[in-house]
């Protein structure tokens, strides 16, 4: 079901004909209460009012996106639609989209386990609530690779945050996941306080879908520690990608080495001024160097990049 017949409708009524010719999706109707006035069909599809919503089936209500989304979403939900059939016309527009994908990871939500803000950004370029509780969170590399020889150890034992933040002094919170005889470090950067980043932690860690972790990993060639991270992350039985960990990865399917991520690193490493930038720049182009739909449903054609 698609709502709305205007300008927005226009940008993506090409993408809805290339997956309803490739056989992923039907639409049933196109909600548009002006033009329902007055015509019966629009591009061979039935027009209804807002009234006749609850009287046709469907899957997945389509909103294009504009200045009117929100609004729009608001009244969908109001009309007793879930907030999981209800999908941006944004999401049309990623790269090699493929709907078949994209609701396969709708219907059982991938939770990414990641080192950096990758995470946040791919949930946020594909339009998917925030299934993980690793997000605007940086980690201590040894932390990581220990978090993630046995992340569900980790997942299901409280945060104990340890550091509070102090916005005036640059300073953030710091949490400890574990028991006395393992733990392991996070730093949430983007929080204020220890309190907010404790009350982000617990509203996301609900989200965890165990039966579906997805591990993302990268670091610098020049790492010290490098082969010992790269062991720890080919014994991960979980779907996964490494990114950059330097050219002899270039065989192995789950590590991603590009020529453009040492372009990226460079402008990390000297230029300090702009540092935040530069790493949210990497952790950009990352998103854009894979097919996003087919990594995370655990295809190994992904890469975009030769």
């Amino acid at each position: 079901m698609i709502w709305g017949a205007a300008r927005e409708y226009e940008h993506i009524i090409n993408q809805v004909k290339f997956e309803e010719w490739k056989g992923n999706v039907q639409c049933v109707a196109v909600l548009s209460k002006s033009k329902a006035r007055y015509i019966k069909k629009f591009d061979g599809y039935p027009l209804i009012c807002k009234e006749d919503l609850k009287s046709i089936a469907f899957d997945y209500l389509i909103i294009p996106q504009g200045k009117d989304y929100e609004e729009i979403k608001q009244e969908a939900l109001a009309l007793g639609i879930p907030n999981n059939k209800i999908i941006s016309s944004r999401v049309f527009q990623i790269p090699c989209f493929d709907f078949n994908r994209y609701a396969s990871l709708r219907e059982n939500p991938v939770t990414i386990l990641s080192n950096d803000c990758w995470g946040g950004l791919v949930y946020r370029e594909l339009d998917l609530p925030f299934t993980s509780p690793l997000i605007n969170i940086a980690w201590p590399r040894e932390s990581f690779c220990e978090f993630i020889k046995d992340p569900l150890f980790y997942l299901r034992k409280p945060l104990h945050m340890v550091r509070d933040g102090v916005p005036r002094e640059s300073t953030f919170p710091i949490g400890r996941l574990g028991d006395e005889n393992r733990s392991v470090e996070l730093h949430f950067v983007h929080s204020r306080s220890s309190q907010e980043a404790e009350e982000d932690w617990n509203r996301r860690v609900k989200r965890i879908n165990e039966d579906r972790l997805f591990v993302k990993f990268a670091f610098e060639a020049s790492d010290p520690r490098r082969e010992e991270y790269l062991s720890v992350f080919r014994k991960l039985t979980c779907p996964k990608i490494c990114a950059y960990p330097g050219e002899t990865g270039e065989n192995d399917k789950d590590i991603f080495y590009s020529r453009m991520f040492e372009r990226d690193w460079y402008y990390y490493k000297f230029l300090k001024a702009r540092e935040f930038g530069t790493w949210f720049i990497f952790a950009e182009n990352f998103t854009k160097a894979v097919d996003l739909l087919k990594l995370l449903n655990g295809e190994k054609d992904y890469r975009r990049e030769e």
